[in-house]
C-alpha cells in the first residue's frame, strides 16, 4: 500500500499528478502560502500544456487572496487557471454586456456573496421576523439571484457557480435556536434548498456550491480566520480556502478535462482486508466490524459512484475460484458480479489486462481509473499506461472509505437516465457479444446476427427533455464522432429553442434490452435549402449495428420534406475519431473542391436500404 508522505518536500519528488493527488487526498497534508505555491510551481513544470481554466470571480468579500489556492488545486488537476476578479462589490455591474467578465469569457463564474448582502433586510435579525414575513423574504431573495443569475447567464459567461458565505458568527439566539418557530437556522435551510431548486428549474448550467459542508468538515474555528475577516474581509483560513479552490477545481475538471468514464477495482486489500487465496473467504477483513466495516465503507462508496454514472471493472491477480466465491456468497461483500461490466481475474500483468478491458469495453485508456493497493502494481500501470488516472489505496485501513474522494473526474454535474442504468446496458452488450459468438460459431453471417436483434430505433426531434444527456454525449462521446464539437446544456437548449436549428437524437432496443439515447445530430439550417451537419455522434455502446446509418437515413428523409435539397457536412479529424472517418464517403457523400463532403436529398438515395435491419421511427 501506499506509503505516507509527511511534507511537501516528499511531494517535489513525485513526478506524476495522479501520484500527488493520491498522496494528498490521505495525507490532508497542511500546508504555508509558500509550500503551496512551490508545490504549484512543481506540478506545472511536469506538465508544462496544461489545459486552460478560465475562472470568473464576481464577489462581496475579499476573493483575491484565493488566487494561489485556486493554483494549487487547478494544478493537481491538470489546469492552468487565469482569473478575472471583478471590483468589490460590482455585482449589478458585471452582470452587463461590455463589463469585464464578459470580455474575460469564463469557463466557470463563481459568485461569491456574504449572507447580508442577499437582501437588504437581512441586516434585521431573523428572530424579529414573523413567519409571514420570513416566507415573503424568502421569496424575494430567491427572486433576486434568479434575475442576476438570469443576466449572467445571457452574458454566456460559463458555468455559473453561485456560493454564500456562512455567518463568522454562532446563531444569534444560541441554543435557543432551534427551538423557535421562526428559527433563524430553518430559515437558512429552507432558503438553501429554494435556490438550489431554483438553479435547477430556471437557470441551467448553474449550481450551488455549498460552503456549509466545508464548514461542517473543518469546524467554525478552522473555517474562519476571524483577524482576516475583520481586518481585510477575506474570511478564510488557509485550510478552508484550499477546501473551497479544491471544490472549484473539481467543476473545472469536470467542465475542461477529459472524462472518466471506468472504475478499475483490485481485489485483495482494496475490496477487502488480507488475501482471500491465502486467507480464505471467512479470513479476510470484511463485515460490520473493525477493519472489515472500513472495506465495506468504502464498497458503498464505489456503488455511489456507480450510481453515479461510472462503469466498475473488476481486475486481479487471483484464482477465479476464490475471487468468485466471496463475489457470490460473502455476507458482506457489496459488490456481486453483476456490478462488474466487465472482469480480468488471472496472473497476466495489469497493464495488459486494462487494454484487454479498454478493447472489450469499446473505451480509451483515457477514460480509466485504476485503484490498487499495491506500489508496483501502481507504477507498472503509470509507467505502461500513462493516460490511465492511477490511485493508490493508503496504507492506513481508516483512510481507505474515503480515498477517493477527492478524484475530481469522479465528480458529476448532472445526472440522466442512461447515468443510472449503465451498468444494465453494458450487461445487455455482454449478452450481445455472447449471441454473436455462438452465431458466428455455426457458421452464419453478421447479417444474421443483426436480424436476430430485432432491433428497433426511436428518432427524436427537438426533445427538450433530452437536454442533459445531448449535451453530455458532446462532451464525453470521441470515437464515433465526425467533429467532436462540445455543447453544454445552455447552448443545447438554445439550439432546440431556435427554429433555425434541428437537434436530433435516437434510442435504440432490442431483445436485450433499451440502450437510451445514445446518438445526436444537429443541424444549422440557415443556409436552406442546403442543410449542415454541425455534428453527428454516437455512443460506442452500439457501434458496429448500422444504427449511424439507418439514424442519417431518417434524418436525410426529414430534412428532404422540409424542402431542404442538399446536404453538407464536414468530418475533422482528432487523435480518437478514426473510427468515424470513412462515414461520410460510405453514406453517398461527395468531396467538394474545398473539402467538404455534400450529398444530395433528392430521388432515389432517400429510399430506405433494406440491409439495414432496424425498424425506424420518427417522433417529432
Amino acid at each position: 500500500m501506499m506509503k505516507t508522505k509527511t511534507g511537501v518536500d516528499d511531494l517535489l519528488h513525485l513526478e506524476r499528478l495522479d501520484a500527488i493527488r493520491s498522496s494528498l487526498a490521505t495525507t490532508r497534508l497542511e500546508m504555508t502560502l509558500p509550500e503551496a505555491q512551490k508545490l504549484t510551481r512543481h506540478m506545472q513544470a511536469l506538465a508544462p500544456n496544461m489545459h486552460v481554466l478560465k475562472l470568473g470571480v464576481i464577489h462581496t468579500y475579499t476573493s483575491e487572496l484565493l488566487n494561489p489556492w485556486f493554483a494549487l488545486e487547478s494544478a493537481l488537476q491538470g489546469l492552468e487557471v487565469t482569473a478575472y476578479h471583478a471590483p468589490y462589490g460590482a455585482t449589478i455591474q458585471e452582470a452587463q454586456i461590455g463589463s469585464g467578465l464578459a470580455a474575460h469569457k469564463p469557463d466557470i463564474t463563481l459568485l461569491l456573496l456574504q449572507r447580508e448582502d442577499l437582501h437588504p433586510d437581512l441586516a434585521r435579525p431573523l428572530a424579529q421576523w414573523s413567519s409571514v414575513e420570513q416566507d415573503e423574504l424568502r421569496v424575494q431573495v430567491v427572486a433576486r439571484l434568479e434575475t442576476l443569475i438570469s443576466r449572467l447567464r445571457a452574458l454566456e459567461v460559463g458555468e455559473i457557480v453561485l456560493s454564500i458565505l456562512p455567518s463568522p458568527q454562532e446563531r444569534g439566539m444560541g441554543l435557543c435556536d432551534a427551538q423557535l418557530a421562526c428559527s433563524e437556522s430553518t430559515w437558512w435551510a429552507r432558503l438553501k434548498a429554494d435556490i438550489a431548486q431554483m438553479l435547477r428549474d430556471k437557470v441551467p448550467s448553474s449550481l450551488l456550491l455549498d460552503l456549509d459542508e466545508v464548514l461542517f468538515d473543518l469546524g467554525r474555528d478552522r473555517f474562519f480566520d476571524k483577524r482576516l475577516w475583520y481586518s481585510a474581509r477575506f474570511p478564510f483560513t488557509a485550510r478552508a480556502a484550499r477546501e473551497v479552490a479544491r471544490k472549484l477545481a473539481a467543476i473545472g475538471a469536470v467542465l475542461r478535462l477529459p472524462k472518466a468514464k471506468v472504475i478499475v477495482l483490485d481485489a485483495d486489500n482494496t475490496l477487502w482486508g488480507g488475501i482471500v487465496g491465502e486467507d480464505g473467504m471467512d479470513g479476510i477483513a470484511l463485515g460490520p466490524d473493525y477493519p472489515g466495516n472500513l472495506f465495506v465503507a468504502f464498497q458503498r462508496r464505489i456503488l455511489d459512484y456507480q450510481q453515479r454514472g461510472f462503469i466498475l471493472a473488476l481486475c486481479s491477480k487471483n484464482n477465479a475460484e476464490d475471487l468468485d466465491q466471496v463475489l457470490r456468497e460473502h455476507p458482506h461483500q457489496l459488490l456481486r458480479d453483476a456490478h462488474f461490466a466487465a472482469r480480468r481475474v488471472n496472473w497476466l500483468p495489469k497493464p495488459e489486462n486494462l487494454k484487454s478491458l479498454a478493447d472489450e469495453l469499446n473505451l480509451g485508456l483515457d477514460s480509466f481509473i485504476f485503484v490498487d493497493d499495491s506500489d508496483h502494481e501502481c507504477a507498472a500501470v503509470r509507467q505502461q499506461l500513462s493516460q490511465v488516472e492511477v490511485i493508490q489505496t493508503p496504507s492506513r485501513p481508516i483512510d481507505v472509505p474515503t480515498c477517493l474522494d477527492h478524484v475530481a473526474r469522479l465528480e458529476i454535474l448532472s445526472l440522466t437516465a442512461e447515468d443510472s442504468a449503465k451498468t444494465d446496458m453494458y450487461a445487455q452488450e455482454r449478452m450481445r457479444r455472447e449471441l454473436k459468438t455462438r452465431i458466428e460459431e455455426t457458421g452464419v453471417g453478421i447479417d444474421d446476427y443483426l436480424a436476430s436483434l430485432e432491433m428497433k430505433m426511436q428518432v427524436s426531434v427537438d426533445n427538450a427533455a433530452h437536454v442533459a444527456r445531448l449535451s453530455q454525449m458532446t462532451l464525453k462521446t470521441n470515437q464515433f464522432n465526425l467533429t467532436t464539437r462540445r455543447y453544454q446544456e445552455q447552448q443545447v437548449r438554445e439550439f432546440i429553442a431556435d427554429k433555425s436549428w434541428l437537434v436530433a437524437d435516437f434510442s435504440l432496443t432490442d431483445i436485450f434490452g433499451n440502450s437510451g439515447v445514445v446518438g445526436l445530430a444537429i443541424f444549422n439550417l440557415n443556409k436552406a435549402p442546403e442543410a449542415e451537419l454541425d455534428t453527428f455522434l454516437m455512443s460506442c455502446r452500439v457501434i458496429g449495428r448500422q444504427a449511424e446509418a439507418a439514424f442519417l437515413q431518417c434524418l436525410c428523409r426529414h430534412l428532404a420534406t422540409q424542402g431542404f435539397t442538399q446536404l453538407v457536412a464536414d468530418f475533422l479529424p482528432t487523435a480518437k475519431n478514426a473510427l468515424a472517418s470513412s462515414f461520410l464517403q460510405d453514406q453517398g457523400f461527395a468531396t467538394r473542391d474545398d473539402g467538404r463532403y455534400v450529398r444530395s436529398l433528392v430521388g432515389s438515395s432517400l429510399s430506405s436500404n433494406p440491409a439495414i435491419p432496424i425498424k425506424v421511427t420518427l417522433e417529432i
